[in-house]
């Protein structure tokens, strides 16, 4: 083998790639140290990650029943479980995987369970609650309705869903209040209200009767210094009232032995004897009167159903109220006071159309007769006829809430002693008087259920088909208004209750 030039070119090439080989050797070297390092970095993280665990990465959320228990299974073994709130919920293990959990307390807690070395295995997000479907049925049972939905949430009962009227709403409500110590969220909707009118009547009739049937003795001597008089009239001073009542008109003698300034209405009087200036007159007085009086109300009042309306068709009169101020001295204040047709209900819609109606009803009119004068003001008193009262009907049906029938019988009798209780003649010194006073009052309701107009369509008014009538109308026909249209007012049968009109019946075959 020789060692020239070319021997020589040849082994340093070779030492050149040996070099070069041994320091790509260095670098993958390098590199899958790099590589291992990383790899042993990451193992380190994730086992440093799996021995450290917090409660949010393995937790389940469980719902238990008030008073009531549940099982729970795991995959994995354990042997330590801790709760959070044991005033809440009881936990017992039952065997190495499986756990035991009563309900004793509405709220929520937590469970958490670890294994023989104290990692954790698991949490129990536990929230206790009542008894949904219990409570369920039972406001199904209650309100008759299955739109109402029950829920609970942070231990407090949820109502949701439609309820049929607004009754239905509160009697859920109460249920659930009763059977939820926490509170209950009411997030209920009502069906479609519905707007209730109401036709209110007042009816009232007085009747008065009364007779009074007198006779009066008038005697006197011719002086007139000395007589008698019995009966209704009577002696002023010892001198009789008519001095010469043989002289006297028929209607001066009877009004003044009457004790009246009017005559009454039937009067008899007669000169029984009159000698030597000396007479014997009789006056017999006779009287019958009858009275009847109606008064009628009829206010009509529409109102949502739940809501409470009211209606007042009348005034205010002042009344005087005395008031002290500080210094002693009494000043007058007025207060007003109402009167007229008052009416104020509530109605509740209930299930299959029934109203249920609390309903206030009053008519009052001011009564002179009896008023009361102070310092010169004259206040009048109230005639009031009322009525309060709670009542269910359908839509058309009508009760008569209230009623009187009131009567009054007075008779008096005035006679002279002894002679007047005989049997036919005592009729004759003596006077008898008698008043009957009867009222009737009831008051009816009525209630319908109504919807509004549809758009567009015009409510009749009582000024629709009349107009003022003109001075030829006025004066020389004396109407004080006239239809709008002749025509329309036949055809329309304006002021015709019922069927009208005639409707030919055509006979089969008729037309033939």
């Amino acid at each position: 083998m020789s060692n020239g030039p070319g021997a020589a070119a040849r082994n340093s090439r070779d030492a050149k790639r040996l070099a070069a080989l041994s320091r790509g050797l260095c670098v993958l070297l390098a590199a899958a140290c790099g590589i291992a390092a990383a790899d042993t970095r990451w193992a380190q993280a994730q086992s440093s990650r799996a021995g450290w665990q917090s409660e949010g990465d393995v937790v389940r959320h469980v719902v238990v029943t008030l008073n009531k228990s549940r099982s729970f299974r795991l995959d994995k073994s354990f042997s330590t479980a801790v709760v959070g709130s044991p005033d809440i919920a009881d936990v017992l293990p039952m065997t190495d995987r499986s756990l035991y959990v009563q309900g004793k307390k509405i709220g929520t807690t937590n469970v958490s369970v670890y294994d023989q070395s104290m990692m954790l295995v698991g949490v129990l997000d536990v929230e206790v609650a009542l008894d949904e479907r219990n409570l369920q049925e039972k406001i199904e049972m209650t309100t008759g309705t299955r739109g109402i939905r029950v829920s609970s949430s942070n231990g407090q009962v949820v109502l949701s869903g439609q309820a049929t009227d607004a009754v239905a709403a509160d009697r859920a409500l109460a249920v659930a209040k009763a059977l939820s110590p926490n509170g209950v969220i009411n997030a209920m909707n009502i069906a479609p209200s519905q707007q209730v009118l109401l036709e209110v009547r007042f009816l009232e009739a007085s009747r008065d009767a009364g007779r009074q049937l007198g006779v009066n003795w008038f005697g006197g001597d011719a002086s007139g210094k000395r007589g008698f008089n019995l009966g209704q009239g009577g002696l002023v001073n010892g001198t009789p009232t008519n001095a010469t009542p043989g002289t006297l008109t028929l209607v001066q003698t009877a009004g003044t032995l009457a004790g009246t300034s009017t005559a009454p209405f039937g009067v008899a009087l007669a000169n029984i004897i009159n000698r030597n200036g000396a007479s014997i007159d009789v006056l017999v007085t006779a009287l019958e009167t009858k009275g009847l009086v109606r008064r009628l109300a009829e206010p009509n009042l529409m109102a949502l159903s739940g809501d409470t309306a009211q209606f007042l068709a009348g005034g205010e009169f002042p009344v005087p109220i005395a008031a002290t101020s500080a210094n002693g001295i009494v000043t007058p204040t007025i207060e007003f006071k109402p009167f007229g047709v008052r009416l104020s209900f509530t109605p509740v819609v209930l299930a299959k159309g029934i109203i249920n109606l609390r309903i206030a009803p009053e008519v009052s009119e001011l009564d002179f007769s009896n008023a009361v004068t102070i310092s010169g003001t004259t206040i009048p008193s109230l005639v009031t006829r009322n009525a309060l009262t709670t009542v269910e009907l359908r839509d058309g049906q009508s009760f008569a809430i209230a009623g009187l029938l009131q009567a009054n019988d007075l008779r008096n009798r005035s006679q002279l002693p002894w002679i007047g209780s005989v049997p036919v003649l005592g009729a004759l010194f003596g006077s008898s008087d008698y008043q009957k006073h009867e009222t009737d009052l009831v008051i009816i309701v009525t209630p319908h259920l109504v919807q509004p107009a549809a758009p567009g369509q015009r409510l009749a008014t009582p000024l629709d088909d009349r107009l003022p009538s003109n001075d030829v109308d006025f004066f020389l026909m004396g109407r004080m208004e006239e239809h709008k249209s002749p025509s329309s007012y036949v055809n329309n049968a304006a002021e015709v209750v019922g069927p009208y009109g005639h409707i030919i019946r055509v006979e089969p075959g008729a037309g033939r």
